[in-house]
C-alpha cells in the first residue's frame, strides 16, 4: 500500500509538471508582441489541446484517487478482522514473574470472570519498548473470540482499579478514535468489534468511518471541558486577586 500512495504521488507531480509547462507555453503566446486577441488565443489548437489534456488527466486522477481509497479501505477491514480476538489491557505494571498465568489469573479476578485461565490465552506481549515508568500496553490474543467478547463486554468492573481494556484497532480507526473523542468527549466515545461510536449534542448514537463523518455531527460539550474552563476562570480570578495592586 506505501508503494501504491508513492506512485500515487509520483503520477501527481508528473501531471502538476506538465500542466507547468503547458500553461508556460500559453502564457509565452499571449505575451508575445505579434500574438493574437484573447479570443484567437483560446481556440487556438495549444489551447484546445491543454485543455483536453487537463480533463483527461484530472479525470484519471479522480478514478485513481477512488481506486486507492477503496483499497485502503479494504486492507483495513481485513487488519481490522485479523485483530477480533485481541485485546490491550492497559495500566498493569510490569515485573519479572510476569507471565501468561499471571495475567489470565487477573483478568479473572478483576473481572470476576473464573472461567478464564492461561488457556484461554493465545499469547500475551507487552507493545512497544519501555522508556519510562509508565507500564506499556499489554497485547493479549484469544483462543475464543466469545471469550474475548465476555472479558471486553465485563470491562466495567474494572473501573476504579486504574487499569483499562481497549481494542486493538488499526492505525487509521486509532488516529479516527482519538480525532472523535477530542471533539465529543471520553464519555461520548466508545469501540465495538472495531467499530467507532459517537453521541453528539442531539443525543444520537452514530457509526464513525471517517472524518467527514465528525464533522457532520453536532458537537457535544463534554462534562470534563465545562469543569476545565471552570477552573481556569477561578484560577484567573485568584492570580488576579494576589497580584499587587499599582500605586
Amino acid at each position: 500500500m506505501d508503494e501504491l500512495k508513492k506512485t500515487l504521488l509520483d503520477v501527481s507531480d508528473m501531471v502538476s509538471l506538465k500542466m507547468e509547462e503547458f500553461n508556460q507555453r500559453l502564457q509565452t503566446v499571449r505575451n508575445a508582441p505579434s500574438s493574437p486577441s484573447s479570443h484567437e488565443t483560446e481556440s487556438c489548437p495549444l489551447a484546445k489541446e491543454f485543455e483536453v489534456f487537463r480533463s483527461s488527466v484530472l479525470f484519471c486522477l479522480q478514478n485513481l484517487q477512488t481506486q486507492m481509497e477503496m483499497l485502503f479501505k479494504l486492507q483495513d477491514e481485513q487488519e481490522m478482522r485479523n485483530r477480533r480476538k485481541f485485546l490491550l489491557l492497559h495500566g498493569v505494571n510490569e515485573n519479572k514473574e510476569e507471565s501468561p498465568s499471571t495475567v489470565a489469573n487477573m483478568i479473572a479476578v478483576l473481572l470476576k470472570l473464573p472461567e478464564v485461565t492461561e488457556t484461554s490465552l493465545s499469547r500475551c506481549t507487552r507493545m512497544g519498548f519501555r522508556k519510562s515508568n509508565t507500564p506499556r500496553p499489554l497485547l493479549i490474543k484469544f483462543h475464543d473470540v466469545e471469550v474475548k467478547n465476555k472479558i471486553w463486554m465485563a470491562k466495567t468492573n474494572l473501573k476504579g482499579t486504574g487499569i483499562t481494556l481497549s481494542e486493538f484497532l488499526t492505525k487509521t480507526r486509532h488516529k479516527l478514535f482519538m480525532a472523535a473523542r477530542e471533539k465529543f468527549g471520553v464519555s461520548n466515545c466508545w469501540t465495538r468489534g472495531g467499530s467507532i461510536f459517537a453521541i453528539g449534542e442531539d443525543k444520537e448514537r452514530r457509526r464513525i468511518t471517517s472524518l467527514t463523518d465528525i464533522d457532520d455531527i453536532p458537537k457535544s460539550t463534554p462534562p470534563v471541558q465545562v469543569k476545565s474552563d471552570h477552573s481556569t476562570s477561578r484560577h484567573a480570578k485568584l492570580h488576579t486577586k494576589k497580584a499587587p495592586s499599582k500605586t
